[in-house]
Parts: C-alpha cells; sequence; structure tokens
C-alpha cells in the first residue's frame, strides 16, 4: 500500500487551505488509512464489524464522520496498534498524574507526518518567527520528560523561533521533578533585561503562579510585541480552580506586557495528535489534516454543526495505531466562519465530561511548586 493521498496531504503547507480539492484530498486519505488499519488491526477490524460498517461506506468527505470510533479511555488499558513492535519509534503518554494513563506509539513515517502538521499550523496562524527570542518553558527539562507526551509537545513549540537562552522551569529528576519559583521569576527578569522577544510554553498552572507572584511583588516589564505566551493542559491554577482567560490575560499584561492576542492555547490529546491551535480570537482552528464533529452522548449519533456533544476527532497521519477516528470525553460544538478570518471549522470547549481527566497539570503544579 502507497498511502499515496495520505503522503500528499502531509505536504500541503497552508494547514487551513479549505479548497475542494484538499477537502477531496483529505477524503482520500481518511478512506486510504481506513483501509489500512482495518487489515492490520483486529481491534479496529471487530469495531467496524460491530458497527456493520465498511469500506463500501466511504463514498464522500461527509461519511467520515461515520467511521467508527475507538473511546479514548480504551487507550488506558490496551496497546492497540497496527504495526509491529519493531516499528514503532516512540511512545508517548498522557500527563495526568493519577490512574492509568494513556498511550500512543508512533512509528517514524508518522512521526514525520505529526512534525510537518505541527510545524505547518504554527507557520500557517503566522506565528514563526525568524527574530530571536528568549524562551520559558513550564514543563520538564528534557533530561527528566521521559514519555510524556505533553513534556515532548511543548519541546516541539518551542523551537519555531531562533533560540537565545531557554529554560525549563520543572528540573530534578523524571521520578523528582521539582518546580522552583523563586528560579523561574529570575529566569524573566534576566530575560526582561535583554530586550529580546519572550516565547513562554506550557502548562498554565505553572505560568500562572509565576505571574501571580512577580504581580505580588510589582514586577512589571514591557517585552517586545512579538512576544508570544503558548499555553496547553487545562484552564487551572496550581490549586485547582479555573483560571479565565480574562483573567489571565490581564495578569499577563501587567507583568510582561503582552496583549490578549498574542496569548494562545492548544486543545488536543496524546492520543489524537492533531493540535487544535487557538486563533486571536480564542477559538480552536481544524487544520486540513484533520476531522472534528459532534456526537450525542447517550445516541452516539452524529450532531449537526453548532450542537453540543462529545467531540469526535479523525486524522489520518497515524499509521501505528487505530486512532484514526477517537470519541473524546469532550464536550463541545463545531462551528465555521471565524471572525479572525482563517477558513474552515473551529471548536469551542463547552466542558469535561470526564472532569478528572484535565486535572493532572493543577495536581501536580500543587505538589512540584518550591517556595
Amino acid at each position: 500500500m502507497t498511502e499515496q493521498f495520505t503522503n500528499k496531504l502531509y505536504r500541503i503547507p497552508d494547514a487551513f487551505d479549505v479548497s475542494e480539492e484538499n477537502r477531496q484530498l483529505f477524503f482520500e486519505s481518511m478512506r486510504e488509512m481506513f483501509l489500512f488499519h482495518y487489515e492490520r488491526s483486529q481491534v479496529f477490524r471487530n469495531i467496524c464489524a460491530q458497527y456493520h460498517f465498511s469500506v463500501s461506506q466511504l463514498n464522500s468527505f461527509a461519511d467520515i464522520a461515520h467511521i467508527p470510533h475507538i473511546f479514548v479511555t480504551a487507550f488506558k488499558k490496551h496497546r492497540l496498534l497496527s504495526l509491529a513492535e519493531d516499528e514503532i519509534t516512540l511512545t508517548l503518554t498522557s500527563s495526568g498524574t493519577q490512574g492509568q494513563k494513556s498511550q500512543i506509539n508512533i512509528d517514524t513515517i508518522s512521526l514525520d507526518r505529526q512534525t510537518f502538521m505541527r510545524e505547518a499550523i504554527v507557520r500557517s496562524q503566522g506565528l514563526a518567527s525568524d527574530n530571536t527570542v528568549n524562551v520559558m518553558v513550564f514543563s520538564y527539562d528534557p533530561s527528566i520528560s521521559g514519555n510524556r507526551g505533553a513534556a515532548y509537545t511543548f519541546q516541539k513549540y518551542a523551537g519555531f523561533a531562533p533560540v537565545n537562552k531557554i529554560y525549563y522551569a520543572l528540573q530534578g529528576t523524571e521520578t523528582d521533578p521539582v518546580f522552583d519559583l523563586e528560579k523561574a521569576i529570575t529566569t524573566i527578569s534576566g530575560y526582561a533585561e535583554q530586550g529580546l522577544p519572550l516565547r513562554a510554553i506550557g502548562f498554565l498552572a505553572f505560568s500562572f503562579i509565576t505571574f501571580k507572584e512577580m504581580h505580588k511583588r510589582g514586577m512589571s516589564f514591557k517585552f517586545p510585541s512579538e512576544s508570544l505566551l503558548l499555553t496547553g493542559g487545562g484552564w487551572k491554577s496550581h490549586t485547582g480552580e479555573t483560571v479565565t482567560f480574562e483573567q489571565y490575560a490581564e495578569l499577563v499584561n501587567k507583568v510582561l506586557g503582552i496583549s490578549p492576542d498574542r496569548i494562545r492555547d492548544f486543545y488536543g490529546m496524546v492520543e489524537h495528535g492533531v493540535p487544535y491551535m487557538s486563533c486571536s480570537d480564542r477559538h480552536f482552528h481544524v487544520p486540513i489534516y484533520a476531522h472534528v464533529c459532534t456526537v450525542d452522548a447517550g445516541t452516539l449519533h452524529i450532531l449537526p454543526q453548532g450542537e453540543t456533544g462529545l467531540l469526535k476527532l479523525q486524522t489520518s497521519y497515524i499509521r501505528s495505531s487505530p486512532s484514526i477516528s477517537v470519541l473524546s470525553t469532550d464536550l463541545g460544538a463545531v462551528y465555521s466562519n471565524c471572525p479572525c478570518g482563517l477558513k474552515g471549522e473551529y471548536i469551542v470547549l463547552k466542558g469535561r465530561a470526564g472532569v478528572q481527566k484535565h486535572a493532572g497539570c493543577a495536581i501536580s503544579a500543587s505538589q512540584l511548586i518550591k517556595l
């Protein structure tokens, strides 16, 4: 199997070029990878049989939504593969701190496609830069990150501008990481003296407590307008309380002088692998490499655009695991025509059907902050 349509899709540099030609290419790619996993994964074949679904029912773009899903929690209990073990080059786990962790296993081709996709999304939103920056990563140092999926992702997002200096806020060891608040504050202060743009990336809980403490001490800087904050991992403080965007943006502006439109968030999960980056209007945009719809939690019927349901996330980049169609525990709705001008659909999160799932970052922060 040549995977010709899929290989072609993951060479398109504009992640939001939602043309009819690209929609057809995505359909062909999904059909191609449906067959790939159907032939290689007994689990996926059994799921398709349960839903009485076959490739004969994949005839148009609209049919993609009906590809049978694997529920996201299955990745906590099973090592789901469509390739031989010796073809797996990377295993990543979810960032939760309690209970079983989800994992995804990736081969080299899938990893290359994901790398291309991530860079295309960042560049297509105008967030890459040729100017040298200082980077503050509110996540694990690579030497202690192990196979944590979120840490791996944050490391990658640190690479879309030439780096002068970079500091990872979680140090220590893989089994005993430590967040040193004083060191984080000292590092940001030192960056401010150099006058370069700042890129702050990572878990919101750690950045929030840092900026909150800086504000408490009366610290206020004016980083260049090109500076960027990129958060992920859920909008919880270190105490587990919900932090609104407005609260966070006001704090960031007071402490760092960075405007709200330069604060971006991304939604995603290790089991799916596609990053949904927020725009200046705080909407999570669906790139041409993915499809998102909502389903009724009771009937699993596909819902019309704009109706709230469980998010069903679909992508064709992955060949190592039959996760081309994943049903999440997150509630959301899908819309079109974002005021920001990006073409295509976007996601608005409405809540978590699985509340425990995203408590991990806040729990970690409360445990690891060293005052």
